[in-house]
């Protein structure tokens, strides 16, 4: 029967004598462990447990959930908090920009006046490329009404249309003293100037090194040994007068005075120097 255990014993004398250990075996033909009833009632009684667990599992998931979307809220709040403040700021801004009227309607009435021609006035001058007419028109607009935007914006744009008039480009020789570009600057006018190349500054000495004369030694703690300078300069004798300003690309600069633009390395003894550089100088120049 299924369930149950058959036993054989051995009957063969000469097989139980010479192996006694099996002179006897057991053969279980089938005994299950658990039945189908059981491994159900098993499951039904841990239903509980899994259900608590997935209940857990939903309540985290439920409560990351409600993180992740308060997170976003506060995130939200505080972009709009600070396009608030910007916007706020936006017209702070805007009220300080505000022209300075005068209150006297008579007056205002002038101001308007002046204003409306030497707008047309201006844009005549620009359309003749006259910038620099154009500019002392908007300087005096400026002049007249302050923080006035279409006025400073015309300064800036003639500005920028006087530094890119005329062009020159000149090659710097490493071993040259002063170099006359052929630029004549004009006082007020701004500068734009771009720099290509390298060079090499050579200095032989012996132990004693070099020592740089009273004269040549720079005002600017920006010049060393193998800067580009320059000198605005009308006459000889104001190369060794006038103080040299460094020369850099991409460098803008407004010109303190009228006269020739000259070039050099800056060096003790440039004869035995190196290489040259390209210098573009784009402004109004001069006759």
């Amino acid at each position: 029967m299924l369930g149950t255990s058959v036993t054989i014993f051995a009957e063969f004398p000469r097989f139980r004598m010479t192996n006694p250990l099996f002179a006897r075996s057991r053969i279980n033909v089938y005994r299950p462990s658990k039945t189908p009833s059981h491994n159900l009632i098993h499951t039904m009684n841990r239903l509980p447990l899994l259900l608590v667990v997935l209940a857990v599992c939903l309540a985290n998931d439920c409560r990351q959930t409600a993180l992740a979307q308060n997170a976003n809220l506060k995130r939200f709040q505080q972009q709009q908090q600070q396009m608030q403040r910007r916007m706020d700021q936006a017209v702070k801004d805007a009220a300080k920009n505000q022209p300075d009227l005068p209150s006297d309607p008579e007056l205002l009435s002038l101001h308007k006046e002046f204003i409306v021609k030497a707008e047309k006035l201006a844009g005549e001058y620009e359309r003749k490329k006259q910038y620099d007419k154009a500019r002392e028109v908007f300087e005096a607009m400026a002049r007249l009404v302050p923080k006035y935007p279409e006025a400073d914006a015309g300064v800036k744009r003639m500005l920028q249309m006087q530094s890119m008039k005329d062009r020159k480009v000149i090659k710097v020789e490493a071993t040259g003293g002063w170099q006359d570009s052929g630029a004549q600057l004009i006082k007020g006018m701004p500068v734009h100037v771009e720099v290509k190349g390298t060079w090499r500054v050579v200095l032989e000495t012996g132990p004693e090194g070099i020592e740089i004369p009273e004269k040549m030694r720079p005002r600017d703690s920006r010049i060393k040994l193998g800067t580009l300078i320059g000198v605005i300069a009308s006459s000889p004798s104001e190369l060794e007068t006038a103080k040299p300003f460094v020369v850099k690309h991409g460098g803008d600069f407004v010109a303190d005075a009228s006269g020739r633009l000259f070039l050099r390395m800056f060096d003790v003894d440039p004869t035995d120097n190196q290489g040259e550089m390209l210098v573009l100088i784009q402004s109004t120049f001069g006759n």
